[in-house]
């Protein structure tokens, strides 16, 4: 590893990447530096992706595609420190393969092994014959964005004129709906996306009770899923050494809870940090670490119908020197994001070493990034 190469702040070019060191915990309850590398390769068809002229930046924050309170994620924020698997995502539209148009067709991603397939049907709209639902028959299409708002979820706002309805695992899509009236029913959205095992069915579309929602069909698609969505919300947690601090500031406000409620309140606290919930690819996607060179293949998800690809086979080395000499840590893929419509993927790699926790960070002197390959 040689000098120049050295950086401690985000820098992107097409010789390195975009580059950052985050503090954080692992699962194993010790304080890490990770290093977070970021490439963008073009996507060459039947082939090996090869770099990118320009390397798009670490996402600090998350991405919306439209207003943040009511769109779903362009792209997640790159800035976590440690991954427990590979998140693949693919951002794109489903084509039908003719040109000509379509009520439904079927799309896949592949990677390696793994394969995920959805139904893609046409916009329809559900009608109140006066005792049950019926589905109008999809309307064709040509191409459709493959997002979460096409996918089953939404908000009912019509069953109870004093509280909305939303649907745990996704309030941006459509076809949610509780109550049998004809104000609910006719012309509610039915979805666009759908897993091919949970396609919604006339006889199964009012839930006629809100507290059976885990009952309703999991929201389809290949994009990133929302930290506040079911069931990731339900992974969150303290972080393992952030635990002694919990508790310490729990038996101090336990002071102000009432006594008779105080001893389970003390006992009763926040569950450990599942570090799957770091993870926010669509469910099928989360994968054990990918090593490079896999190959990708897509059915309908471009205008020429099927494309493969082969992820890069090389894998970088990271080393960070934080005043102790150069340390070359395992590296290990974060993310693959597809993005069909640039024809481009951008991979995000981490290298994590640990270190001597927030106190010592002040005297830290030194911080040189090294990468090579």
């Amino acid at each position: 590893m040689a000098g120049p190469d050295a950086s401690s702040a985000v820098v992107a070019g097409p010789s390195q990447g975009s580059r950052v060191v985050l503090p954080g915990q692992s699962p194993a309850g010790e304080y890490i530096l990770s290093v977070l590398l970021k490439r963008t390769y073009d996507i060459v068809p039947g082939g090996e992706c090869v770099r990118a002229a320009e390397d798009a930046l670490l996402a600090a924050g998350d991405v919306f595609r439209d207003h943040p309170m009511n769109s779903s994620l362009r792209q997640e924020s790159d800035f976590i420190p440690f991954k427990p698997a590979t998140d693949v995502v693919l951002n794109g539209r489903a084509y039908a393969p003719t040109g000509a148009g379509v009520r439904e067709l079927d799309v896949a991603v592949q990677v390696g092994a793994h394969r995920k397939e959805l139904r893609v049907v046409g916009d329809r709209k559900a009608r109140w014959t006066g005792r049950d639902p019926i589905f109008t028959d999809p309307e064709p299409f040509t191409s459709m964005e493959v997002s979460y708002e096409r996918a089953y979820g939404g908000i009912d706002v019509y069953s109870d004129v004093k509280v909305p309805y939303p649907y745990p695992r996704n309030p941006l899509g459509r076809g949610f709906v509780v109550g049998t009236t004809a104000k609910v029913v006719d012309g509610l959205a039915l979805p666009n996306i759908e897993e091919l095992s949970a396609l919604l069915e006339p006889e199964s579309l009012c839930l006629q009770e809100y507290l059976v929602w885990e009952t309703r069909p999991m929201p389809a698609g290949f994009g990133w899923v929302l930290k506040t969505w079911y069931p990731r919300a339900l992974l969150a947690g303290v972080m393992p050494l952030d635990r002694p601090i919990e508790q310490e500031l729990r038996k101090a406000y336990a002071e102000l809870v009432p006594e008779d409620q105080r001893e389970a309140y003390v006992n009763h606290g926040f569950r450990d940090m599942d570090f799957a919930f770091f993870n926010g690819a669509s469910s099928g996607l989360v994968l054990p670490f990918l090593s490079g060179g896999e190959r990708i293949a897509t059915t309908n998800l471009s205008p020429g119908g099927n494309l493969e690809f082969n992820l890069p086979a090389a894998m970088p080395r990271i080393g960070l020197d934080i005043g102790d000499g150069v340390q070359e840590p395992e590296v290990v893929l974060h993310t693959v994001m597809v993005r069909m419509d640039d024809a481009q993927v951008d991979l995000v790699w981490r290298g994590a070493v640990p270190y001597r926790g927030p106190d010592w960070l002040p005297e830290m002197r030194k911080m040189d990034v090294f990468v090579e390959g």
